[in-house]
């Protein structure tokens, strides 16, 4: 079954510390807090993501964002608001 790529954003929150490691790898320019929510998609279930904002402050609950599949957690990218 092939899940919808799009969705709402359902709730979020920034990490702000290092998750445990292993299984966590901090990246070589060390840990920097990020955007993780839940995006609920189009006709699907919610699905945890990292949310690839460059501000978290302009996050917003409803908004949409695309879902990445990756190797590790997914990640989300919001989608452009029509004009």
């Amino acid at each position: 079954m092939t899940l919808p790529a799009e969705g709402t954003l359902w709730t979020w929150t920034v990490q702000r510390f290092a998750p445990k490691s292993p299984p966590y790898v901090p990246p070589a320019g060390g840990f920097r807090p990020f955007a993780l929510g839940y995006v609920e998609l189009d006709g699907g279930p919610r699905v945890a993501a990292v949310l690839d904002v460059p501000d978290p402050a302009g996050v917003r609950i409803g908004m949409r964002f695309r879902v990445e599949e990756t190797t590790g957690v997914p990640h989300a990218k919001p989608l452009e608001e029509d004009s």
